[in-house]
């Protein structure tokens, strides 16, 4: 074989080579010198094996033999993520904003699409709108896993799928660290910002156990003589969540900015709490009748209660289900606390 032949062999596995490597990286000039190091390899091993101390096409092909299939080494560059389940653990955070977002957007438009129904009157539409959640929930949670579980296997970190103007920003920014003589570590712990507010999540769960407590106790007896005993019943169980909701975030005040784990563990109850309080919701919206309207009485200048005309009824449950909707969003904001308190366990 000519020394042209053997180069044009050399070549096409170095092409087969590159047709295997993981997209990501077929993007960038790292797989140019990867392959004309692997070049230099083969060269080298021919040489080493040809008796001669010259490559010849048997030496050429025992050397390819020796660096292995295109599929094997590929295999190499794919091996890039740190194991965790079947999704790398560069790749988890990334998942969990990903399945945060669109299962928001996903309650969030069936949330409209059930409120416009009640518009137009129909009120039968709850279970299949209850269906139609569930499965949505369902396949983009397939469908997002099976995507990320493919992305990991290939090797890709979130870094590419940025630009390269905010690579290239990044990089400006961790040489001017290394000349000032900061440490990395220590500007990626800047850009954080605390994880809560302490005093805010403190003074907001005790004014949120006050107002529960005054649903529950009900101390002014005045105006709960005039409402229905199912209404004041209703309200005692909304005050008990009250209660539930603003201690756990009162909790969370007093933990701090430490304890990530416990942070998370709190958000997932409070997700919990949050959602069974729709129940108190279903349940009054269904009992429009019993809702207290308190008027002061012209004639007696007493309170009176007139409670809510049946022609409004309807605007009664458009109301209901607008509340439900706010409670179900609130719960993004936990799953977003959830997946943020993971870029905080490094700082503890």
């Amino acid at each position: 074989m000519s020394e042209k032949n053997m180069q044009n062999f050399v070549k096409e596995y170095l092409k087969k080579v590159k047709s295997k490597l993981p997209e990501w990286l077929k993007d960038k000039k790292e797989h140019k010198e990867i392959l004309a190091e692997l070049e230099e390899h083969i060269w080298s091993k021919a040489d080493e094996l040809s008796e001669t101390g010259t490559a010849t096409q048997r030496s050429v092909q025992i050397a390819i033999t020796h660096m292995g299939t295109p599929e094997s080494i590929a295999k190499e560059y794919k091996r890039r993520g740190t194991p965790k389940v079947y999704i790398t653990e560069e790749m988890w955070q990334m998942y969990l904003k990903v399945i945060t977002v669109v299962f928001g957007v996903i309650v969030g438009i069936v949330l409209i699409t059930q409120i416009i129904e009640f518009i137009f009157g129909n009120f039968n539409s709850i279970l299949d709108a209850i269906s139609g959640l569930q499965l949505g929930l369902l396949v983009a949670f397939v469908v997002i896993t099976i995507v990320f579980v493919a992305l990991s296997m290939e090797g890709y970190f979130p870094e590419d799928f940025k630009s390269k103007k905010t690579i290239e920003k990044e990089k400006q920014k961790y040489e001017t660290a290394r000349e000032e003589g900061i440490p990395i570590s220590a500007i990626k712990i800047k850009l954080l910002k605390p994880y809560i507010k302490p005093a805010g999540e403190i003074v907001g769960g005790f004014i949120g156990i006050i107002f529960g407590v005054i649903l529950i106790v009900q101390p002014i007896p005045v105006i709960t003589n005039l409402i229905d005993t199912e209404f004041l019943i209703f309200l005692q169980f909304a005050g008990l969540f009250f209660v539930a909701e603003s201690a756990l975030g009162l909790i969370r005040g007093l933990i701090g900015n430490r304890q990530m784990i416990a942070h998370q563990i709190i958000h997932s109850i409070t997700i919990i709490v949050k959602l069974a309080s729709i129940s108190v919701v279903i349940l009054m919206m269904n009992r429009p009748e019993i809702f207290p309207i308190l008027v002061v009485d012209n004639l007696s200048t007493s309170l009176v209660n007139i409670g809510i005309a049946p022609e409004f009824y309807s605007i009664f449950r458009v109301i209901a289900w607008a509340i439900i909707a706010i409670i179900v969003l609130t719960t993004i904001e936990n799953f977003i606390g959830i997946t943020k308190a993971e870029k905080y366990k490094s700082r503890e």
